[in-house]
């Protein structure tokens, strides 16, 4: 490769001098830098110097040559002194004074040679600068003079000196990196008169920015005074400092004096620029940061080092075990729930053989390894692999298969990542425990431990060891960190005491932590086996229990403690060591984790606000009621559909391993672990069965307290993650259906265009038009390149030509003029209208109307119909306003693009673009706002991570752009089509970005992929990447350039390759090698049929002799491109389907056949009899029902006098027909036809559909059938459909819970039937302050926030001669009097005699005061009394009696009684007491004369507490031992 980039680098330059000579230069460059040319043609020539910085290992020798150096350096080195006078000079002396230095102080050629030979030193001519750099730096220089020769990079000295000057100060990166980042500057650089370098050969004056585009840089930037020189240093890394020594501190250094008073005396001051006031977040966002920067110059495809573990070179051995480790776990791994299989692509045949199958997956890991080999050590991305590299993976990998691989590697590398560091983790802490006397009780890392770490293959391995690891030494961790602080620190560094508190009180304090400080560590120990020892055991049982003597209680006596002051606390403290020790153990949690998964199922079910929403026509409604479905057959994205509904609260989602059923028969997933006997020693005594049933506690505790809440959620993470894969490959499908149609190209001749005047190439109209018709619509032409050629307001075209509305037919047939007229004159090849709705069906038929009127260019122009998705988005994007390169790079200067177009036809010229090619107006989204996420893939592509799906999709852009290839050129002249550089392998965002900026400043043209490296100065990583992925039309170059052009750079053949292409084609002309193979392979590209004769399998055996491998697929590739050059290999453009139209224009597919739609009748559909003898032959017929005559075939009613011959005959001949059904109108544009079998259940109750429904009603319809051609459907509006008949495409799951589904409908039921039952009332019209137009519950609410005792009065719902009083008698308890109204004048006025049950008032003051204030301030006695129990009510009967039976308890010579108001009888309270054993209620009533109680009225409340207490033991009145008291009176009397 080498060798090849050093010939192309010779034959650069002789073609780059060739092309300088014949462009007049001073015509391309800028107006500073034809200034600074200028002023360069006056001076002379400066040198710069180049001397050794390593000052401690010069000798004696090297200082006097530095003096030399000095001496010979005077008047480009300046004093301090000289310095202060320079600096009181104005700029005009300074730059003469310049002048007449460097005339006077002039190096000649042999002073230079001399001291470029004795002290290695190299002069460069710099404008007076002097830059001293390492010998380091040479080296790298000189290592990279035939990659990057300075001649070829610059060509002419003069026309390229400020971009040299540019790149020497851009390659300032990390040394060793063997790039260009590896240039940097030296820290000693003046300028001729002493001061620190203003670099005003760096900056832009630009001149030709509009007025209009720097009042948007203002505005965007929020900056008054913009500088676009200022705002972006083309020669400056990101965030260096120009000015970080000053001059003086540097001479002090090199005459040995102390610089740090110097510095203290001069601060340094930094220039504020326009970078410095925007926020960080903004420059990362717009790829501007420093980081971005350093990614434009590394010598590495830009996604490597963007990936979250950056791409790092790997041995054989690694290589080999992560090709195996990739295989199993990417492509042979099963998944959780029901997905499409992961296997290998080539596998995924139905119709391979079993030997074939076998074949490749045995060949599978070999070739996994090779493309890893190609991506981690040789740094080629998987398009270059997929196309260079066929031979070494085309049997088993196709290109999806490499991107798995390059994404499972991330993760191996992540996860060795994380293992190395828990590593070095233990032996750290290992070597804590080693060197630490007070980590002596301590668990010691044993090697055991490592091995666990070293055997991990998955992240659930490693998450289990890191879990382990961090029970028993986590709480250590911090001890150990600064245990090793104090161990760096000396004995009087005062930080060490400071590290030496933190140490001795670093400590945990949860449970596990202060059972081992506590000492029960050594009763766990007595359990009988270890950790390791019980999971040693689940596979067989290699280890016998170690039986204690004592029993469980009297071992525990040992360990009580002031935390644990009972046998029984010790115990319970020992089994949660225990347990949580065994629950940490990898092997454990590994084999229960299988047996959880096996046996985990999922159970959903609607909440209240899902069973509201949750209709019909949502995706869950069939799945709602799901009871115990194991995982396994959740299919693809079920549980994410799950999972929203969950987080929306529709749904109550549970993940299980056990039923119900399994509950109630005890086989559940523990039992039946413990069937096994884990932890069971097989010994028949007393002794042995008390510690058998602790250890199976311990069992128990480990599995339902610590194991399965881990096994639940890391099922739920994994299905979570399963599903959204699933969305995702779902969207890159969705997003591949989009972009995989080739470029438009036109059928018929071109041979008119030229005629008249035309270019060639296709020409779109596009025509957009709004969703409302009050705005206008707009036409747009667009040229091949996308280009706008012309545009159209139309207002009306999408009016209907047959409107009734007045004037509104003329208006349309109007637009329809104006764009026949424009069609005649612009001759378009295809019209594009965008597909939004039902009116672009009609436009469509209009125009097709409108061509057939114009004579022969009907069947020239196709009408397509697009879906106007993307257009969409582009028309409100910042792109349609501001040219796209603004949000690339800051430094372009800000030009309008479409800002002056309404975004009507923004949309338009975007809808002819994705005509064109939809490749480059989807990647067009792909910017740095993320426009490209905006497009609607999957309805579920919200709930995945946005940074997952924008990956997906970019990759099947860079799979689309690397298969087409782009036109770099092309590029730089349409700004549009720049987008696709970033997806080309080895560019990136800020690659693609960086290599248009170099272009635009040279020429805005790319001569060769040779240029490439010459010119733009791209690595030989990123050129080998990139190189065969970006194409260069030859033709175009060819009249833009006098060099040489080569053939080769138009085509899919690398440059790698180009001499094998031209040995090819100088064997198919069978001429001798020593012709010119230049002009043989133009000959064969003439005439690509003799490369069929060629032996291709000979010259591949030849090339695999020489080393070059195998190579027979890119030989026949090469052979293929020569045949036709960089052919689209996407699928040719089609005519959207029928299917996809109506889907498109009404968003309805198959899945709307049985959904439940509304829609709106439009008239009744007639059939007249076909026979129009027959309709003469029948005669009308009498109606039954009505006595009148009929037609019997209209059923109208029309014959008002059947013995007129007249009226038969006339309504004969206007006679509709017979009614068949009803026409309606939905929504989404289609019309429906319901016949008059689906109108009702019982179709024979009528005759004539008109009496079923009329026009324009709203009517409910379920569709039974769709017809896409006619875009219309067969609906049924039948009772029995409507409830019953279920889409087709939503059969209940198979493990739907009907039971529950029934139940839960007869409850809401009942609810509705209870929300049925409404209070109405009349509004009354009453003047007082207390009443209130409003229900029971409306005065209920009112009355919350009032104090007790007040009322409100409302009307009544029996009837308007009745009110109701409602008043608050407790918190939460109103009483509803009723009021009857007499001597009323009306039914809205008041009555003169106002009723309470006997008692009459004369107004509702008289009511208030004498009766609902007295009852009100007898309840407050009630409540404020010291017996009353506050909180409670009387129907809370048990808490009343535990309160009695509490004071009982307390007191037994009392008898405790208490006062509670009742809810369900409000205006009632109740006196509860306990005279013996069982508890007495009894109700008391508030009336406005006192508390009547027992039958008696009393006057307060202390009058019957006091009689109460006297009479308790009297039974109550109506009681059954009352009335036998009374009959036994009335018996003795």
């Amino acid at each position: 490769m080498s060798e090849f980039l050093d010939n192309q680098a010779e034959e650069s330059e002789n073609s780059g001098e060739t092309t300088d000579t014949s462009i007049d230069d001073d015509d391309l460059e800028p107006r500073a830098k034809r200034k600074r040319k200028q002023k360069k043609e006056k001076a002379k020539k400066k040198k710069r110097i180049r001397s050794d910085d390593e000052d401690d290992e010069e000798d004696d020798d090297g200082e006097d040559d530095e003096a030399k150096i000095q001496k010979e350096m005077a008047g480009f080195v300046v004093d301090e002194d000289e310095a202060d006078e320079d600096e009181g000079d104005d700029n005009e002396d300074d730059d003469r004074s310049d002048i007449e230095k460097d005339d006077d102080l002039e190096l000649d050629d042999e002073d230079l040679d001399l001291l470029n030979d004795n002290l290695d030193i190299q002069q460069r001519p710099a404008g007076g600068r002097v830059v001293i750099e390492s010998d380091e730096e040479e080296d790298n220089d000189r290592s990279k003079s035939n990659l990057y020769d300075k001649d070829d990079l610059a060509g002419d000295d003069d026309q390229r000196s400020d971009y040299r000057e540019s790149e020497r100060r851009i390659y300032d990166g990390d040394e060793g990196s063997g790039t260009e980042s590896e240039h940097s500057e030296d820290d000693f650089i003046v300028t001729d008169d002493g001061q620190q370098p203003q670099h005003r050969q760096r900056r832009y004056r630009f001149t030709d920015v509009p007025e209009q585009a720097i009042d948007d840089a203002r505005e965007i930037f929020g900056v008054d005074d913009f500088n676009f020189a200022e705002f972006y240093d083309e020669d400056a890394e990101p965030g260096e400092d120009e000015d970080e020594y000053p001059e003086d501190e540097e001479q002090e250094e090199l005459e040995g004096r102390d610089v740090s008073h110097s510095r203290k005396m001069k601060p340094k001051e930094k220039r504020a620029t326009l970078m410095d006031t925007i926020e960080p977040a903004e420059l990362e966002e717009k790829l501007l940061a420093p980081m971005d920067k350093r990614i434009q110059l590394d010598d590495r495809p830009e996604r490597f080092q963007l990936r979250r573990v950056p791409v790092s070179e790997a041995d054989e051995h690694e290589l080999e075990f992560e090709a195996k480790w990739i295989y199993q776990y990417a492509f042979d791994n099963a998944t959780l729930s029901e997905q499409e299989e992961s296997c290998l692509t080539v596998l995924s045949n139905p119709d391979l053989r079993i030997d074939e199958r076998a074949k490749i997956a045995a060949e599978a890991p070999d070739k996994i390894k090779e493309a890893l080999k190609f991506i981690r050590n040789q740094l080629f991305e998987v398009p270059f692999i997929a196309f260079y590299r066929k031979e070494y993976v085309e049997s088993c990998l196709v290109i999806n298969d490499l991107w798995k691989v390059y994404q499972w590697d991330e993760k191996w590398c992540h996860l060795q990542q994380r293992k190395k560091r828990l590593l070095e983790l233990m032996k750290r802490m290992l070597n804590y425990q080693m060197e630490n006397d007070n980590a002596a009780g301590m668990r010691i890392v044993t090697e055991q431990d490592m091995n666990e770490v070293h055997g991990v293959q998955t992240v659930e391995g490693l998450m289990d060891v890191s879990t382990k690891f961090q029970l028993y030494y986590g709480p250590e961790v911090p001890k150990m960190i600064d245990w090793e602080k104090i161990q760096n620190l000396s004995e009087d560094d005062p930080e060490r005491e400071a590290a030496e508190m933190r140490f001795r009180a670093a400590t945990r304090t949860d449970k596990y932590m202060l059972c081992i400080q506590n000492g029960l560590s050594g009763m766990a120990s007595r359990f009988g086996l270890t950790p390791l020892q019980f999971a040693e055991n689940l596979d067989w049982k290699r280890h016998d229990i170690v039986q204690d003597d004592e029993e469980p209680l009297k071992a525990a006596e040992q360990y009580v403690c002031q935390s644990f002051p009972t046998p029984e606390a010790v115990l319970t403290g020992a089994i949660h060591v225990v347990a949580k020790q065994l629950s940490r153990e990898p092997k454990v949690r590994e084999l229960l984790r299988l047996r959880y998964r096996l046996r985990l199922k999922i159970s959903v079910c609607p909440t209240k606000k899902g069973r509201e929403e949750i209709d019909e026509n949502h995706k869950l409604w069939p799945r709602r009621y799901v009871r115990d479905k194991p995982v396994a057959n959740l299919r693809h994205d079920e549980y994410l559909w799950y999972v929203q509904a969950h987080a929306s609260g529709l749904l109550n989602l549970k993940l299980h391993c056990d039923t119900e059923d399994d509950i109630r028969f005890e086989k559940t997933m523990l039992q039946e672990f413990l069937s096994e006997q884990p932890y069971h020693r097989d010994e028949y005594s007393r002794v042995v069965d008390m510690w058998n049933k602790i250890r199976e506690e311990v069992v128990t505790v480990c599995v339902n307290n610590f194991l399965l809440p881990v096994f639940e959620r890391e099922a739920h993470e994994r299905l979570l993650q399963e599903a959204k894969d699933y969305v995702i490959k779902q969207s890159t499908q969705n997003l591949y259906d989009r972009i995989k149609t080739a470029a438009y190209r036109n059928v018929h001749d071109d041979d008119d265009d030229f005629e008249s005047g035309f270019a060639g190439g296709t020409r779109v109209l596009s025509i957009v038009y709004p969703e409302g018709r009050d705005q206008a619509s707009f036409c747009a032409l667009i040229d091949q390149d996308g280009q706008i050629l012309d545009h159209l307001r139309l207002v009306h075209i999408t009016k209907s030509m047959n409107s009734k509305r007045s004037g509104e037919a003329e208006l349309k047939r109007q637009d329809m003029i104006h764009l026949r007229k424009f069609i005649e004159k612009r001759r378009p090849h295809v019209i594009a209208i965008c597909g939004e709705n039902m009116d672009a069906y009609y436009l469509r038929r209009d125009i097709e109307s409108l061509l057939h009127e114009i004579s022969g260019i009907a069947k020239e122009i196709s009408i397509e119909i697009v879906d106007n998705e993307a257009a969409k988005i582009y028309m409100h994007s910042k792109q349609a306003i501001v040219s796209e390169q603004n949000f690339r790079s800051l430094c372009s200067i800000l030009q309008t693009e479409f800002s002056n177009y309404p975004p009507m036809l923004r949309q338009a010229i975007s809808l002819g673009r994705l005509l064109l090619d939809p490749l480059i107006e989807y990647a067009h989204l792909c910017n740095t706002d993320d426009d490209i996420l905006c497009v609607s893939y999957h309805p579920l592509q919200s709930e995945v991570n946005k940074e997952e799906l924008l990956f997906a999709l970019s990759l099947e852009f860079i799979n689309r752009v690397n298969e087409v290839g782009v036109d770099v050129n092309r590029c730089l002249e349409y700004s549009h089509t720049s987008y696709l550089l970033q997806f080309v392998c080895g560019l990136g965002p800020r690659k693609a970005v960086h290599l248009l900026k170099i272009l635009k400043q040279n020429d805005n043209l790319l001569e060769s992929r040779t240029k490439l490296v010459t010119l733009c100065r791209m690595g030989p990583k990123v050129f080998m990447n990139s190189a065969g992925f970006i194409k260069i039309d030859t033709a175009k170059v060819s009249e833009r350039t006098d060099a040489y052009v080569e053939v080769l750079d138009g085509s899919r053949v690398h440059p790698e390759t180009y001499e094998w292409a031209r040995k090819m084609a100088v064997d198919a002309l069978e001429i001798d090698d020593a012709a010119d193979p230049t002009s043989a392979l133009e000959e064969i590209l003439q005439n690509p049929d003799k490369l069929k004769d060629l032996d291709l399998d000979a010259f591949a055996e030849e090339l695999a002799r020489q080393g070059f491998g195998n190579k027979s697929i890119t030989l026949y590739d090469i052979r293929a491109e020569l045949n036709h050059r960089y052919k689209d290999l996407r699928i040719p453009y089609e005519s959207p389907s029928a299917e996809r139209i109506f889907t498109m224009l009404t968003k309805e597919t198959s899945d709307s056949i049985g959904k439940l739609v509304m829609g709106r009748v439009m008239h009744i559909v007639y059939r007249k009899p076909r026979d129009p003898a027959e309709r003469e032959r029948v005669p009308p017929i009498r109606d039954e029902r009505t006595g009148q005559w009929k037609c019997q075939y209209c059923y109208k009613p029309d014959f008002n006098n059947t013995n007129e011959v007249s009226f038969v005959w006339q309504h004969i001949d206007s006679c509709p027909g017979q009614p068949v059904g009803v026409k309606v109108r939905f929504d989404s544009g289609i019309t429906g036809f319901i016949p008059n079998k689906y109108l009702s259940d019982r179709p024979d109750s009528f005759v004539d559909p008109s009496e079923r429904v009329r026009r324009n009603q709203p009517i409910y319809c379920r569709i039974l059938e769709l017809d896409p051609d006619k875009f219309s459907a067969t609906c049924s509006c039948r009772s029995s459909d409507l409830r019953g008949l279920q889409p087709q495409n939503s059969e209940f799951d198979r493990y739907f819970d009907k039971l529950k589904c029934q139940d839960d409908d007869e409850k809401d039921k009942k609810l509705r039937e209870q929300r049925k039952i409404v209070t109405y009332f009349v509004k009354r019209v009453i003047s007082h302050p207390s009443f209130h137009n409003v229900t029971f519950k409306d005065a209920e609410r009112m009355l919350q926030k009032f104090e007790q005792g007040e009322a409100i009065i409302r009307p009544s719902s029996k009837s308007v001669s009745h009110l109701t009083v409602t008043w608050k008698v407790a918190d939460g308890i109103y009483q509803h009097i009723d009021i009857k109204e007499e001597g009323k004048q009306h039914q809205f006025s008041l009555g003169k005699t106002l009723l309470i049950g006997t008692e009459e008032f004369e107004d509702l003051d008289e009511i208030l005061a004498r009766h609902i204030q007295p009852m009100a301030a007898l309840a407050r006695d009630v409540l404020s009394h010291k017996y009353y129990l506050d909180g409670k009510r009387a129907e809370d009967r048990d808490a009343i009696e535990g309160y009695l039976f509490d004071e009982k308890k307390r007191n037994p010579q009392r008898i405790p009684y208490t006062l509670t108001p009742s809810q369900d009888y409000p205006g009632k309270f109740v006196i509860s007491y306990l005279p013996r054993n069982k508890a007495r209620h009894e109700y008391m009533t508030v009336t406005p004369e006192g508390f009547r109680f027992r039958q008696q009225l009393f006057q307060s409340l202390e009058t019957v507490l006091s009689w109460f207490k006297v009479h308790y033991r009297e039974p109550p009145p109506g009681s059954k031992f009352y009335f036998s008291v009374e009959y036994l009176l009335n018996a003795t009397t």
